[in-house]
């Protein structure tokens, strides 16, 4: 049977087997891709649908006096006096003590630094006083009322 040679030459040969593998693979691949892909789809979807429903029926809380608004530096909520006024300011500065010693040269204790008080006439009639103090680098700035206690929270200019 001469006419069945190349048939079976061709079904013997093993020069194409290694690419058909590989398409077998690629295809299984693809495959379960695709499997995967439709299984999670519908629950996506679901999920999706749960959010966008538990966020439609949500209510925004709602802040108060808390959130800032459209009053002075936020104290729209502030009920207390109000700066409406400002009054004396004075300060000081001062050195650090310094000395020559034998030899020439020189020793300093202490440092230097500065301190300004400012008054502020408040709507109630009273008078509170800023005390910003600068000395080692730092700065601090504290308030009092008019009997000299500490206030914690400075009232707001209006």
């Amino acid at each position: 049977m001469p006419f069945l040679r190349p048939l079976l030459r061709f079904l013997r040969a093993e020069s194409g087997a290694v690419t058909v593998d590989w398409v077998v693979l690629t295809a299984a691949i693809t495959g379960l891709g695709l499997a995967s892909a439709a299984a999670v789809r519908s629950g996506t979807a679901d999920l999706g649908s749960e959010v966008s429903t538990s966020l439609s029926e949500a209510s925004v809380a709602d802040l108060g006096c808390m959130g800032a608004g459209s009053g002075q530096a936020g104290f729209e909520c502030y009920t207390g006096p109000t700066i409406t006024g400002t009054g004396n300011m004075m300060g000081y500065a001062w050195m650090p003590a310094c000395s020559m010693t034998p030899g020439g040269g020189m020793t300093c204790e202490g440092s230097g630094g500065s301190e300004i008080s400012e008054e502020f006439f408040m709507s109630d009639g009273s008078t509170y006083i800023r005390t910003t103090r600068n000395e080692d680098g730092r700065t601090t700035v504290t308030w009092t009322d008019g009997s000299g206690q500490r206030v914690e929270e400075p009232p707001p200019q209006v």
